[in-house]
């Protein structure tokens, strides 16, 4: 039997991030009802829902939430509910220091599916537990992703958006047939001392890209990944000679 607690209310608070948005059972939808079911079941008022669609949960900085938390200095309900505390956070150190001060508000922060109340010393305890899980999840997604990364580098392959002169083929860099032959055009006239606005008009790019494609050592074949250049399987646009004249004049000023 549920035990019926009068005078509650509450805020519900659903998330979903972007990768999340596709998988079953983690709609916002799909939690806002199962909330509103446990609030129904225990006769509790709900004050407000607040939803984040697309945000990460590794952050605060979400419209939604920093409106509920605003809400709670204002004591408007006394209870956050969400359908599972990753929903929340899933950062331990902004758990704990959310629930330091929802304490001090006296707003107790629960969880459907962990069944956490945190107005008793082993409610909060097991509330920290569940953080310390959260955290270690996303600590995991995050090595998945760099081992992703680390893959493509290792393969050869670019991880953005493909720079000027070049473009992506099955995943690959390789070299786009307008754009391409512009990048030596570019170092070229820079190390002859034409200035970068006449090289941006002449072929057709802003100002400001002009220094991006000098400065950039993909040109020569590599690719710049935590601070350091690694060979890359794609053909270099112009040689390593050309880029270091051009960057030597660029460095010394020469070529403004």
């Amino acid at each position: 039997m549920v035990k019926k607690i009068e005078n509650q209310k509450v805020a519900i608070y659903a998330r979903v991030s972007t990768e999340e948005q596709a998988k079953e059972g983690l709609s916002i939808d799909a939690q806002i009802d199962k909330c509103t079911s446990y609030c129904t079941a225990r006769t509790w008022e709900v004050y407000a829902v607040y939803k984040d669609p697309g945000f990460s949960a590794g952050s605060m900085d979400r419209p939604a939430l920093k409106e509920l938390l605003k809400n709670a200095k204002e004591k408007r309900f006394n209870v956050i509910l969400v359908y599972k505390i990753d929903r929340f956070s899933r950062k331990l150190k902004d758990l704990i220091l959310t629930l330091e001060e929802l304490k001090e508000e006296n707003i107790n922060f629960t969880s459907v599916t962990e069944q956490i109340d945190t107005t008793s010393a082993m409610g909060e305890a097991f509330f920290q537990i569940i953080g310390v899980f959260a955290q270690l999840e996303r600590g995991m997604v995050k090595e998945r992703v760099k081992m992703a990364f680390d893959r493509k580098i290792s393969q050869g392959e670019a991880l953005y958006r493909p720079p000027y002169g070049y473009t992506y083929q099955n995943r690959k860099l390789v070299m786009d047939s307008i754009t391409g032959p512009k990048v030596s055009e570019i170092f070229e006239l820079w190390i002859q001392g034409v200035d970068h606005k006449t090289i941006a008009e002449r072929v057709g790019v802003s100002p400001s890209s002009v220094y991006t494609i000098i400065k950039n050592p993909i040109y020569t074949g590599k690719i710049r990944y935590k601070g350091e250049l690694i060979p890359g399987t794609h053909k270099p646009l112009i040689s390593q000679e050309l880029w270091d004249t051009a960057n030597r004049i660029e460095k010394e000023g020469e070529g403004a």
